[in-house]
Formats: C-alpha cells, sequence, structure tokens
C-alpha cells in the first residue's frame, strides 16, 4: 500500500488503533462495521460517506444492503443481486447523490462488477477473508488507480505476497 494517496476502509475495524496503523502508510477515511467503535471527527463515518478522489465520487458502506434501499447479496454473499431497474435512484437515496464507485464490506468476498456505468467493489477483507480462501490465509485487498477520473480496479491476493 506504500505509495497509495488515500486509503479507505469499509469497515469491521473491531478497534481504532487500526484506522491509526493504516495512516502511517496515508490518510484514511473509513465507515463503521455494526460492531465497530465510535470517533469523534472526520475519519470514521457512522452509516455511509461519499468521497471524492481524482473525480470520481466513491460511496462507501459496510453492508450494502443497509441502510435502504438495499441492493441484495447472493445466497453466498460472493455476488450483488441488481434491481431489474433504478439502480442510480437507490445508490442517490443510499448516498444522497450520485456516485461513480460503491465500495463496501461486510461479506468479505471480493468482488469487482460494473453495472449501470457505477463500479461496485468489495475488497475482501485481509484479516478475515471470505469463503473462496482456506483457513489462516491472508486473504485480500483491493486498489484503485483513479487517473483522469478513469477507474481502473483490482483486487490484491495477499497469499501472492507470502
Amino acid at each position: 500500500m506504500e505509495g497509495s494517496e488515500l486509503l479507505l476502509h469499509c469497515g469491521d475495524l473491531e478497534c481504532i488503533g487500526v484506522l491509526d496503523c493504516l495512516e502511517q502508510v496515508a490518510p484514511v477515511l473509513a465507515v463503521r462495521g455494526y460492531e465497530d467503535p465510535r470517533e469523534a471527527g472526520d475519519r470514521l463515518a457512522d452509516v455511509t460517506r461519499v468521497v471524492n478522489a481524482g473525480g470520481v465520487r466513491i460511496g462507501m458502506v459496510h453492508d450494502i444492503q443497509w441502510p435502504t434501499p438495499p441492493i441484495f447479496t447472493t445466497p453466498d454473499g460472493t455476488g450483488l443481486q441488481y434491481p431489474s431497474s433504478g439502480l442510480h435512484d437507490i445508490l442517490q437515496r443510499k448516498f444522497s447523490c450520485a456516485v461513480d464507485v460503491v465500495a463496501f464490506g461486510d461479506t468479505h468476498e471480493e468482488l469487482v462488477e460494473w453495472r449501470d456505468g457505477v463500479l461496485f467493489i468489495n475488497p475482501g477483507s485481509p484479516t478475515y477473508p471470505g469463503r473462496r480462501h482456506s483457513p489462516g490465509s491472508p486473504g485480500t485487498v483491493a486498489i484503485l488507480d483513479i487517473v483522469e477520473g478513469n477507474i481502473e480496479p483490482r483486487i490484491v491476493n495477499l497469499s501472492d505476497y507470502t
């Protein structure tokens, strides 16, 4: 993550110290997971937030199904069940503005999908990887390279670096 300009965390921190450690690499903005602690200030949002980065609006939320209106996950948590219509309206209501990217966590299952011109990305988890990973494996993170409004997403499997 060295060289990153900004780190985004989609919840399940378990302790504020995670943000403190990440801030040694780059500035951090996060949203709370269900059991996460609270802190005063702008670093940790309670439910949702929108971050402007490189001309791209990134809507952040821990659980894509909450707050309403929900976008449901597949039963195994590895995918999303998009509405047949009205996706942009749902996102407008969820984030109070139009977004180019929706970054979410909760399932710990990495996902990169484009739908109706919006990137949906779940970085997975470096500490509690989803069911597609072997027990004890280091999991994944996501990187968004944003240049002049163009978004290049990628999932980094941390086991490639161990």
